[in-house]
């Protein structure tokens, strides 16, 4: 269950394993490094892996290089686990179950990189389903022509098309939803480099209001990388002149 978690390497990424349980999995795929919660060695570490509680995340983190992984599990509820992450300062979190709890995971913010500071001002997501409790919404949309939305006035004219994904835990289209700018912006930024990502050429700004009006569910802040693989759903047409004007992208 750590394996798949493992940050990319040239080589094999050098982990500290907490446990023998994640020492004998992670063996073949990686430079193992076995250490001890009450005794943990120098770094730094590409990923450290196994059993640890959240108050461990200070520690665990000093061990990491810039741009490496806790991957740990244990017991609690997805959303404390998730806040803990977040407060720790990590990035690109995710929570999963697993056959320990759950399985959470968070990477040290790489220095000097100008797209991990764009992650890390965009903050961390919010568990799938979430209620929006901010006054707005932002969705990522490929609009037809592109220009802006006052040529002509009020979005006349214009075809506003909203991305959506196949959530993985449903199977079902879900429209990808941010509470904030900075954070749509974030997503958009990785999918374009990626390249395999919905096409979209601008952030619309909504009313938080309009969801409950939209047929299909959402994902509120979603994580880029546990959704990167997630086919592309249909489209949903959403109507531009119920658009705030002004802060599109």
């Amino acid at each position: 269950m750590y394996a798949k978690h493992l940050p990319p390497s040239a080589g094999l990424p050098r982990v500290l394993a907490l446990d023998a349980a994640a020492a004998a999995e992670l063996a073949e795929r990686a430079e193992i490094v076995p250490g001890a919660l009450s005794r943990l060695p120098d770094g730094p570490f590409d990923a450290a892996a196994g059993e640890a509680g959240p108050f461990h995340l200070a520690a665990l983190q000093a061990r990491l290089r810039p741009g490496g992984r806790l991957i740990l599990a244990s017991a609690g509820t997805p959303e404390g686990l998730l806040a803990a992450l977040v407060e720790a300062g990590l990035i690109h979190c995710l929570v999963e179950e697993c056959d320990l709890g759950w399985l959470y995971r968070g990477e040290r913010s790489p220095l000097g990189d100008p797209l991990a500071r764009q992650q890390a001002l965009a903050g961390q997501p919010t568990l799938p389903g979430a209620e929006i409790k901010t006054p707005h919404v932002f969705l990522l949309v490929n609009q037809t022509p592109n220009r802006p939305i006052w040529k002509p006035s009020g979005g006349e004219g214009l075809v506003w098309e909203a991305a959506t994904v196949r959530d993985p835990a449903t199977g079902q289209a879900a429209l990808l939803a941010f509470s904030a700018l900075v954070k749509a912006v974030a997503y958009m930024q990785r999918a374009i480099l990626v390249g395999n990502g919905p096409r979209i050429n601008k952030v619309g700004k909504f009313p938080a209001a309009a969801a409950a009006g939209w047929p299909l569910p959402y994902l509120l802040n979603p994580d880029f990388e546990a959704l990167g693989a997630a086919p592309a759903g249909p489209s949903l047409r959403v109507e531009p002149q119920r658009a705030i004007t002004g802060e599109e992208s």
